[in-house]
């Protein structure tokens, strides 16, 4: 299955629960802000429509989430949508200014967090020092699969991604820091 073969690869760096939910913040805030600053500059227009470079990001990624699985895609392009739309809305409303300050804030915000969860809690550095692709496109459909595991949906899924963990070698038990 390509997406728990996709997924093993990232959720070998992301297995302990706070770290977990660190990235159940930190990658949206990190993509919400990149479509903040991607959202400044306007490719063309089509018929009155600002085609940005925030848009044609966002409907590349979700393109590629829909070839991965289709209900997280989706969950995936109701969240994401509402950043895109926000940001648009910020580029188009406030001073640039505004726009390059929330940029900023939330990259250091969202990236400190996330380099705070591997080396406090994960034990070990994050992913995007091994395939920065998976770190900035594939963490936010990852992290909604790890909010559907662990509200305890999906889980022949996540018994998939954890098989290969396994299989790799590189599956970690943090259940006893739980107890």
């Amino acid at each position: 299955m390509r997406f728990a073969k996709e997924m093993a690869f990232y959720s070998a760096y992301h297995q302990e629960k706070r770290n977990v939910l660190v990235h159940v913040l930190g990658v949206p805030t990190i993509t919400f802000t990149l479509f903040v600053v991607l959202s400044r500059f306007s490719l063309f227009e089509y018929n009155g429509f600002n085609v940005s470079a925030s848009l044609v990001f966002t409907l590349a990624v979700l393109g590629y989430y829909y070839t991965l699985d289709v209900l997280f895609a989706f969950v995936a392009t109701l969240v994401f949508g509402g950043l895109y739309l926000t940001s648009e809305w910020i580029t188009t409303q406030l001073p640039a200014t505004t726009a390059w300050t929330i940029f900023g804030l939330g990259q250091v915000i969202g990236w400190g967090a996330q380099f705070y969860g591997h080396f406090v809690f994960e034990k070990s550095r994050p992913a995007l020092f091994d395939n920065l692709f998976q770190a900035l496109v594939s963490a936010p459909l990852f992290v909604v699969a790890d909010v559907f595991f662990e509200l305890g949906y999906r889980l022949d899924l996540k018994a998939a991604v954890e098989a290969e963990l396994k299989q790799k070698g590189v599956w970690k038990d943090f259940s006893h820091k739980h107890a």
